[in-house]
């Protein structure tokens, strides 16, 4: 079965397929152009694509009466209001991908490319999380697409970029050198700080913002033609702003090819009746597109300065993107990279194309730096390890469990943070540096004497991509839980996979129990032994108590510790209260 390329994006949507074992096809609409992720209702009708775009000519991002434009924008909200209607993000964001397989599906037939679309490679923003991705995946679902795996839409298209030029001096001559991938289309701007490493692309550090995207280059621009025509700006209509900034988003287009071009629109003025005529010079529109030109160059500056890297280690910035036609833009780029930009030739879609050649290869994403819980002391513990494989959908989770203990409960807190190494890789030294990217808090009791109570870390990994993260007090039951989904990958290029295998654990560390520690700190515990001895068996541990007479002091079996354990997780045998609970007075009426 075929599996395709989804580029679901803000702005457009594109399926893309894989012919043969050497070209990739766009299953473009009957415009032969990407398809508008528009929807407009009319009544029990829909009118979806570019048909909806024709007749949109919208204002910016969002809703607009009976219209839904970059509905992807709206994922993980319970609801949205169209036209006082209540919808649901995942049906309406339903109805543009079922009417985008459906054009793909037309052009496919015809073409005798595929007579289906039942699995994708699906891209999403580097910035999307856990709740907008799970819903995302639904609302494929609802459309008879099974979502095989997400991958970050500029990390398709480096992938797009390189794959076909796998075995060539092109792609040697990038081996073991930094690439940064520029992704801008209409809706957002994401960035991804790559390497490539012998026929593997791993990623550095990513970035996104969905306030840098085209749409605001279009409003910014209707917004200085509005203060320049009318005095009041509050007396044009809806109607007519729609028609403006539909008329900027091409304006701002052609002045990526002319120096000067003139905006037009008949019987602008309702009471007047005169048309609204307006020359605008490049210079004006890069001077009203400097300021966020300068918010995504800081962006990128701050990117590097994560990755501990300068704009002379990046040899490559690939730019993609609707927005990657504005000159201006790609001069600012050319004034940090110099010769080292490359502007794709086929921006538009690129991204579907990188995803459909993952598909084709059947590639499956990796982790590509360590997961680490940071212990007590300094030291740092991998939850999950570089390398390890984000599932496909229906394959199992990665599950794992950790045992932990509160060091210092004195708050009536346990603090967990997480990170991850700056480099890539395995067998990371603990010192060098950790990029922090989440944190949970558990509820401890503070009276509990230090490395007593429990604290179970479960760990999984979904086909999402993302990190689910549970903590338990084995005493008293308490729980909290996160998602990380800020994550890195990795992959192979081209069909022949990488052996895939998950490096050994380094030994864990293990701070001495003596030590001092801050306040909620979390420490391992040793559980490994040179010769078969109970004394190094937990006393609570459930073998120990069904052995007969081995907690009975006459015959000195347990240790003092393993006794202190032991009491430490049974309830009072009197009033059966919890260790430390202050109600519990039955040793002192003894």
């Amino acid at each position: 079965m075929t599996v395709v390329g989804f580029d679901f994006g803000t702005t457009n949507s594109l399926v893309s397929v894989v012919i043969g074992d050497n070209r990739a096809e766009n299953l473009v609409d009957e415009t032969g152009r990407p398809v508008p992720s528009i929807v407009k209702y009319e009544g029990l009708r829909k009118v979806v694509g570019q048909a909806a775009k024709d007749e949109l000519d919208a204002t910016d991002l969002g809703i607009h009466g009976s219209f839904v434009k970059s509905p992807k924008t709206y994922l993980g909200k319970e609801t949205m209001t169209v036209e006082g209607v209540e919808r649901s993000p995942i049906d309406v964001t339903h109805d543009v991908i079922e009417h985008v397989r459906k054009c793909a599906l037309a052009v496919a037939e015809k073409e005798n490319y595929l007579s289906e679309i039942t699995e994708a490679v699906a891209t999403i923003p580097v910035n999307m999380n856990g709740r907008q991705r799970r819903d995302l995946r639904d609302a494929y679902n609802r459309s008879g697409i099974r979502v095989v795996q997400f991958v970050h839409e500029p990390f398709a298209a480096l992938y797009g970029h390189f794959r076909p030029r796998m075995g060539t001096d092109f792609a040697h001559r990038f081996d073991r050198k930094n690439i940064l991938v520029v992704d801008w289309g209409g809706g957002t701007l994401d960035l991804t700080l790559c390497r490539l490493d012998s026929g593997r692309v791993v990623q550095l550090q990513n970035a996104g913002t969905s306030d840098l995207g085209g749409d605001h280059f279009d409003a910014a621009l209707r917004n200085w033609i509005v203060g320049r025509v009318v005095n009041d700006p509050s007396v044009i209509g809806w109607d007519r702003r729609r028609q403006l900034r539909h008329k900027c988003e091409q304006l701002k287009i052609k002045l990526s090819e002319v120096e000067r071009a003139t905006l037009y629109i008949n019987n602008f003025h309702t009471e007047s009746g005169e048309p609204l005529k307006q020359v605008v010079t490049r210079d004006d529109l890069e001077s009203i597109a400097k300021p966020m030109i300068d918010r995504a160059m800081d962006s990128i500056t701050a990117l590097l300065d994560a990755a501990h890297l300068s704009g002379s280690q990046v040899s490559m910035c690939l730019v993609t993107g609707g927005m990657s036609q504005m000159p201006a833009i790609v001069s600012r780029l050319r004034e940090l990279f110099g010769h080292r930009v490359e502007v794709s030739s086929n921006s538009a879609t690129l991204v579907a194309q990188g995803a459909a050649w993952i598909a084709h290869d059947r590639q499956q994403l990796e982790l590509a730096k360590d997961i680490e819980v940071r212990i007590a002391r300094g030291s740092y513990f991998p939850l999950l390890k570089a390398g390890t494989r984000v599932p496909f959908e229906g394959q199992e989770l990665v599950d794992d469990k950790l045992n932990l203990y509160c060091a210092d409960p004195r708050d009536g807190h346990a603090k967990f943070q997480f990170c991850t190494p700056t480099r890539p890789g395995t067998d990371i030294p603990r010192t060098d540096p950790r990029d922090e990217f989440g944190a949970l808090r558990l509820n401890v009791d503070r009276r509990a004497q230090r490395l007593f109570e429990r604290l179970t870390l479960t760990t999984k990994l979904d086909a999402d991509g993302v990190v689910h993260i549970a903590a338990m007090s084995q005493l008293n039951g308490h729980r909290a839980s996160t998602a990380l989904y800020d994550l890195q990958f990795g992959i192979s290029l081209g069909s022949v996979k990488s052996d895939g295998g998950v490096a050994a654990d380094p030994d864990p560390p293990t701070p001495a129990a003596e030590a001092l520690h801050e306040i909620g700190s979390v420490v391992l515990r040793s559980n490994i032994a040179d010769k078969k001895d109970e004394s190094y068996v937990p006393g609570d541990l459930e073998l120990l108590s069904k052995q007969s007479g081995y907690f009975d002091r006459r015959y000195g079996k347990a240790s003092q510790m393993q006794i202190e354990e032991r009491l430490y997780y049974q309830p009072c045998a009197r009033c059966k209260r919890m260790v430390n609970d202050p109600e519990c007075r039955c040793g002192s009426r003894r």
